[in-house]
């Protein structure tokens, strides 16, 4: 029993010790945390100062500023004023490239009523009228064809989207038809297609895939972007190959006529030329 005490008091008092420890240990981090906010607090004060004096800084007129501004006023006025009307006719010029038709138009008409206000010899003022007044029904033009166009492809590639449409639900397939060299030919000929063939089993996925290419083709169509819609023509005709039936075969060929449609040019300025 008297062990057991013992034992007891000897615990009791090795707890008190660790007890005590950690409050001396707690007690130590504790000033370390105070003097470390002290010092943040020192340094937020010190910072505090500097973002004061910086703000005064910018607050205060610079009297260097003034200088640049005025020397670069004085630098855009000697700007030759051919130099000038070129750089707002080349910038016309990227307008129509990036299908900005409205952009360009209005620009062009305000180029032409502003002309007279250039120090320009009145026979490049008169070249200059005329060619920008070229430009203007050139570019009217332009869109007017350019929607027809427009209108045209866009009935086409639905019709084609339609095709390829009826297609996904069509479970019957025949063989792409070969135009037989001779007349007795017609009467032998006989249609063989395998209905197990890698391309046929898998053939609405490809159907689909076509269908996806088409739809992105005509969104990059509506942008102006022609290159791209090329493209993807050409990678739309590339998954219609694999397939050997007959309706597969006739929508690619569908598409490849759409593809040889040649696009309108985007017009070229002839008030560039008179510049040089």
């Amino acid at each position: 029993m008297k062990k057991f005490i013992y034992f007891l008091l000897f615990v009791a008092l090795g707890w008190l010790i660790k007890l005590s420890y950690d409050f001396y240990h707690v007690s130590q981090q504790l000033d370390d945390i105070q003097q470390v906010l002290h010092k943040s607090e020192q340094k937020n004060a010190s910072l505090n100062d500097q973002l004061v004096a910086v703000q005064r800084q910018a607050d205060e007129p610079a009297p260097q500023e003034s200088k640049k501004i005025a020397t670069i006023d004085t630098q855009v006025e000697g700007i030759s004023p051919s130099v000038v009307i070129k750089q707002q006719l080349e910038l016309v010029q990227f307008a129509l490239q990036q299908q900005q038709f409205v952009y360009a138009l209005e620009h062009l008409t305000q180029l032409n009523q502003s002309l007279d206000r250039y120090t320009l010899a009145d026979t490049v003022k008169q070249s200059l009228h005329q060619t920008i007044d070229q430009d203007i029904q050139s570019i009217q033009q332009f869109v007017i064809a350019k929607n027809a166009q427009q209108a045209q492809l866009d009935s086409m590639m639905k019709q084609i989207d339609q095709n390829l449409m009826v297609e996904l639900k069509n479970n019957q397939v025949s063989p792409a038809k070969n135009q037989p060299e001779f007349f007795w030919q017609k009467w032998l000929q006989i249609d063989v297609i395998k209905t197990t063939a890698p391309e046929l089993v898998n053939r609405k996925f490809i159907l689909k895939e076509a269908q996806f290419r088409v739809l992105l083709a005509q969104q990059l169509l509506a942008k102006g972007q022609n290159s791209e819609f090329q493209t993807m023509l050409n990678q739309a005709i590339q998954q219609l190959d694999q397939l050997p039936d007959q309706s597969s075969q006739k929508l690619k060929q569908q598409l490849t006529q759409l593809k040889q449609i040649p696009m309108l040019p985007v017009p070229k300025l002839s008030s560039l030329a008179v510049l040089g």
